[in-house]
């Protein structure tokens, strides 16, 4: 409920006032479960493929693209624990025809998320194929006018097995169990990628030019030649789009995140919505206070993105030094197998630890997607319908959402590829539509929101606000290209 009353802020916790390492698991909140989600798919599989397909020249694309997601995702956290408004929200009021901006972002961004829930399960499946000792040549699957190849269907039953298994893990648990379960395996992953890492000794020289000299590599003869199925039609652009968006995910992960920190409570998230009017009488305490609650977003939005940038550079680097030379790409009928060789290299028994690795991995992606998508539906019915919205019970909500994932993810898995597209085809069209360019956009509408819904006392200072509009700048005219390449194509 928006309120012209006074603001007053409750008082800080402690750590945040005296903020000490030993207290960084205190403050980690929906962040863990950001780092999660994104970690699965999008580090493990696409920084190994990047890194795989192009060395390291690609290294600046996953950290700046990381750099730059944290701004847009801590500008919009910092202001819901100021305000207790969602920007989605306070976008209704851009001008122009009301409610154009909110649509312009939600739409997309809901219709890609069953590609997620067809992808990352399918992902998980070629490798279970491969465990299993399963081939990929076999009689074709056959029901009335479709058709499945062998391996197709295969995959399509392992990812259902994942997908039912998620859905009902979802369904039986909270966010402070996400988060939990999310923390624990990001922990896991990180230790076994930097030994890994420490055990091939890549060529430093290489990373850090390939991590701060921007180019755009053309395909290596190569990658053509074995890989022409996947390669011969495909732009780089495209790759390069995978791999932005890859990188601590996109706008259909960040409207979710910023709505999961009304339950942390932090400032005035989850309670009452300060105007602009409201907070510019705030005394010299208050907004000392909301200040200091600022730091819990400025932690929290850190630390994931913190670890993911370095999963991200690990998994990259990694591909490159030990993909490439060998001349292996993660592809549509095998995404996970390659990256097997990342432990193996330092001992053979370790590939169990991978193993067990990509599964918690994976299993964390799909269950805390789950609620991270049905945070982001929320925001979005609160911001374009919100009497309807409150009319609403959470539970009714929380169901929708979870089967239009869960269906929408099923019916787009089933569909032969002839029709839906293989893993690759999907993921990137999702990246294309909501990935890039709507972030870009979304730091464009920080600034508005900034400065018009803010007293100046509690704006953004000038670096924040020049760096949000760089990396508006910078993602929107990369995923505009990716775009227009796209439908070129």
């Amino acid at each position: 409920m928006t309120s012209e009353k006074p603001v007053s802020y409750s008082e800080p916790f402690e750590y945040l006032k005296r903020p000490r390492l030993r207290n960084l698991m205190a403050i980690i909140g929906p962040g863990a479960i950001i780092a999660s989600v994104t970690i699965g798919s999008g580090e493990l599989v696409w920084a190994s493929r990047g890194g795989a397909v192009f060395g390291y020249q690609l290294l600046w694309c996953f950290l700046f693209a990381g750099i730059f997601k944290f701004f847009q995702v801590y500008t919009a956290a910092r202001h819901i624990t100021l305000t207790g408004e969602h920007p989605l929200s306070a976008w209704a009021e851009l001008p122009g025809p009301r409610l154009w901006f909110p649509l312009l972002i939600a739409i997309p961004t809901i219709a890609v998320m069953p590609i997620a829930f067809s992808g990352i399960p399918e992902i998980l499946a070629t490798y279970i194929h491969k465990l299993l000792g399963y081939g990929l040549v076999g009689d074709d699957a056959v029901l009335g006018p479709l058709r499945w190849e062998y391996g197709e269907f295969w995959f399509n039953v392992w990812g259902t097995c994942v997908l039912v298994s998620c859905m009902t893990m979802a369904l039986a648990s909270n966010q402070q169990l996400v988060e939990r379960v999310s923390t624990v395996m990001l922990g896991i992953l990180l230790v076994c990628v930097i030994a890994s890492v420490i055990v091939c000794q890549p060529d430093l020289i290489a990373i850090v030019r390939g991590m701060f000299t921007p180019v755009i590599p053309d395909y290596q003869p190569w990658v053509l030649e074995k890989y022409s199925e996947g390669f011969a039609n495909r732009s780089v652009w495209l790759e390069i789009a995978i791999y932005l968006t890859a990188v601590g995910g996109g706008s259909f992960d960040y409207i979710g995140y910023v709505g999961m920190l009304r339950e942390k409570r932090w400032g005035l998230a989850g309670g009452q919505i300060a105007t602009k009017k409201s907070l510019q009488g705030l005394s010299s305490e208050e907004i000392a206070k909301a200040k200091m609650w600022t730091r819990a977003a400025l932690f929290d939005t850190s630390i994931s993105f913190f670890f993911v940038i370095l999963v991200t550079l690990l998994f990259a680097i990694l591909g490159a030094a030990m993909l490439h030379e060998r001349h292996l790409i993660p592809t549509n009928a095998d995404m996970l197998s390659a990256q097997e060789s990342y432990l193996t290299a330092i001992n053979d028994n370790l590939k169990w630890v991978y193993r067990v690795g990509v599964f918690l991995a994976f299993f964390g992606t799909i269950y805390g997607a789950f609620e991270v998508y049905y945070n982001t539906f929320a925001e979005a019915g609160r911001s374009i319908a919100p009497r309807t919205f409150e009319r609403t019970s959470p539970r009714r909500i929380r169901l929708t959402i979870y089967a239009y994932c869960f269906f929408g993810g099923l019916i787009m898995m089933w569909l032969p590829k002839s029709i839906a597209g293989n893993i690759v085809d999907r993921m990137t069209f999702g990246a294309v539509v909501a990935g890039a360019p709507l972030c870009g956009l979304w730091c464009f509408a920080m600034l508005w929101t900034d400065r018009s819904r803010l007293p100046k006392s509690l704006q953004m200072r000038p670096a924040l606000y020049i760096t949000v509009a760089i990396a508006g700048v910078v993602m929107f005219g990369l995923g505009l290209w990716s775009i227009i390449v796209y439908f070129r194509s």
